[in-house]
């Protein structure tokens, strides 16, 4: 009884575990998770139908994929139909996912969808490495700057009074903040020159100088001591002249620096300036506005929608990298722990091979291989490659081949496109307004490369188009006649359109640029309207922004002015002064020493005589 009652619990469990293997298992539960992953990874819905998987056989299969496109969620980026593989059971066992080859049939780009996708928020997105993240808010700041053109400013004027009520200007508090600077300035010198002798003082200075009679003194003697008084004096007041050379020369450099400063409120209203133009929304049409315009933004979101999944890759590539064994650094003769992969060794996730097939661009046969999809490539030692060809009679191509290698220090990635004899009939090549036709016929090639090694990103693209007619019917119903005329002069002399754009950035420098071969073509026709009301309300604003801060800029410049030339005098008063008083004893010091000079020579002379008496009376 007791066996048979141990016989029912194990037949029990064993029930509830092949019960749990096939809810875990069970098809919609593995679709779910395939669609949530997928959909985390592309940032839109991915939806697979039929997901089929046999977990006696390993196979794995669905009828169909779709993918949608983040920034049209209408359209698919791409669809596929019939998919299956087969697992590997001998790495299964060893908890990993081996796959030698998938089929991939029946793929198409750019689909309608029956029903709208949706695409995540940034939170519900696969995670991208740091990198990435950096680019693409930087080119999120580029879309966020790009030039908005409206073209109710084209046909409408400029109302600057009402606009005039919006600008803040900056300049008035900025002169107000440099004139209380400079007032101290100013003061810190009034004390310096305070600081000077007085008149009283040089007087005092060098009354005894002035009091001495030369004439009463009779003695060498005392001539002597004289001047050694004048001598100390005049050592006194010449030390004091160097002084205030000196603070004098000290005061013209400190002003040439004021006025040096004072330079900037030029730079104020220039900002105030440009900013009440760009306050006021007037166009700044410049050849590098208008290539922005034409086809900045698209090729801002093209390239942000690649980097997002090469984020994403390169991000679980260093989480893989992150979990490695560190290298030892032991101390000397004490040895390691060195890891060697086993023979043969094997990543935990390896698809060696994606075989794909469909079409693309009205019925362009392409067929192409995914190589090498692996959690750690240093492993197999290859990197992630991708390669897909089309072609067709008519000459058109597409080649495109990339590389994910992520097996040094520095991840790498590498994207290579080239499109030739692309049909462009029914293709609206950008959002500009005064370009609102789609293209009746003609063709284009794009060349495109995307760098991305470490933190330095380099994108060079570029495109081509010829033999270009347009279908007017498809010309907007509320244009304003001038517009719409100007919109159709454009449109009639273009028979070709190419641009390239570049985005580079490295630890130290990012830049986006975009040329197109009808930047000045746009431009000029665009200025031809818009000339002389643009002209006649930046005269306007630059009038106002004139009388606005020129009594502040006055002010600022009468308060230099003014204080330079007090504070000026009254140096070079005190330095008059004393060049007087310097003078004066100085003619004081001559005059004592020519009175010495002929009191010696008298002393000398009444010697000589008294000398020859001498010797008379002995002869």
């Amino acid at each position: 009884m007791e066996v048979r009652k141990k016989g029912l619990v194990f037949l029990l469990i064993l029930f509830l575990i092949i019960t749990v293997l096939l809810v875990i298992f069970t098809d919609r539960w593995l679709e779910s998770e395939m669609e949530s992953f997928g959909s985390a990874f592309v940032g839109a819905t991915v939806e697979f139908d039929n997901v089929d998987f046999s977990l006696l056989n390993l196979h794995l299969k669905w009828d169909s994929l779709q993918v949608t496109d983040p920034n049209n969620t209408w359209n698919n980026l791409f669809q596929a139909g019939i998919t299956d593989f087969d697992l590997q059971l001998v790495p299964l066992l060893s908890g990993k996912v081996i796959v030698n080859n998938i089929m991939m049939e029946g793929i198409r780009f750019n689909t309608r969808r029956q029903a709208q996708g949706r695409a995540l928020s940034q939170e519900e997105r696969a995670e991208q490495s740091e990198i990435a993240v950096l680019i693409r808010e930087k080119l999120e700041t580029e879309a966020a700057q790009m030039p908005v053109f409206n073209l109710s400013q084209f046909s409408q004027k400029i109302n600057v009074d009402s606009l005039w009520n919006l600008v803040n200007l900056q300049t008035p508090d900025n002169v107000d903040s440099l004139a209380d600077v400079f007032r101290q300035d100013f003061q810190g010198w009034e004390e310096r020159i305070e600081s000077l002798p007085s008149q009283k003082d040089l007087s005092e200075m060098t009354r005894k100088v002035e009091n001495i009679q030369p004439e009463k003194i009779n003695t060498v003697e005392e001539f002597q001591s004289t001047l050694q008084q004048v001598n100390q004096v005049y050592q006194n007041v010449d030390s004091l002249y160097n002084s205030v050379k000196t603070l004098k020369s000290e005061f013209s450099g400190d002003v040439s620096r004021i006025k040096q400063t004072k330079t900037v409120v030029s730079d104020w209203i220039r900002q105030d300036y440009q900013k009440a133009i760009n306050m006021a929304k007037i166009p700044d049409l410049s050849v590098k506005n208008v290539a922005r315009i034409l086809f900045g933004e698209r090729i801002i979101r093209q390239v942000q929608m690649v980097l997002s999944y090469i984020g994403t890759a390169r991000y679980y590539a260093e989480q893989v990298k992150s979990v490695a064994p560190k290298k030892e650094n032991p101390p000397r003769l004490e040895g390691q722990t060195v890891y060697f992969s086993p023979r043969e060794a094997q990543p935990k996730f390896w698809i060696k091979q994606i075989s794909l097939s469909g079409q693309i661009l009205n019925d362009m046969n392409l067929s192409g291989k995914v190589n090498d999809i692996v959690s750690r490539q240093t492993v197999i030692g290859k990197p992630t490659t991708i390669e897909i060809r089309g072609s067709r009679q008519d000459q058109r191509a597409l080649n495109l081949m990339a590389t994910l290698d992520y097996r040094e220090d520095l991840p790498h990635e590498k994207i290579e496109l080239q499109l030739q004899q692309i049909p462009l009939a029914s293709v609206k090549l950008t959002d500009f307004p005064l370009l609102p036709y789609k293209i009746e016929k003609g063709s284009g090639e794009i060349q495109a490369e995307l760098n991305f090694k470490g933190p330095e990103f380099l994108t060079n693209i570029r495109f081509d188009s010829r033999n270009l007619s347009f279908d007017f019917s498809d010309a907007p119903e509320k244009m304003d006649e001038r517009l719409a005329k100007l919109s159709r002069s454009i449109v009639q002399s273009l028979n070709a359109i190419s641009f390239d754009a570049t985005i580079k950035r490295t630890p130290d420098v990012f830049n986006f640029r975009v040329n197109s071969n009808i930047d000045n073509l746009i431009a000029d026709r665009m200025k031809s309207i818009l000339s002389d009301e643009i002209q006649k309300a930046r005269n306007q604003i630059e009038s106002r922004v004139k009388e606005e801060v020129d009594e502040y800029r006055q002010k600022l410049d009468s308060l230099v002015n003014n204080r330079e030339s007090e504070l000026r005098d009254r140096i070079e008063k005190v330095e008059r002064e004393i060049e007087q008083r310097k003078k004066l004893i100085a003619d004081k010091r001559s005059e004592i020493e020519n009175r010495i000079n002929a009191r010696k020579q008298e002393l000398k002379k009444k010697a000589e005589e008294e000398a020859k008496k001498k010797l008379k009376d002995i002869f």
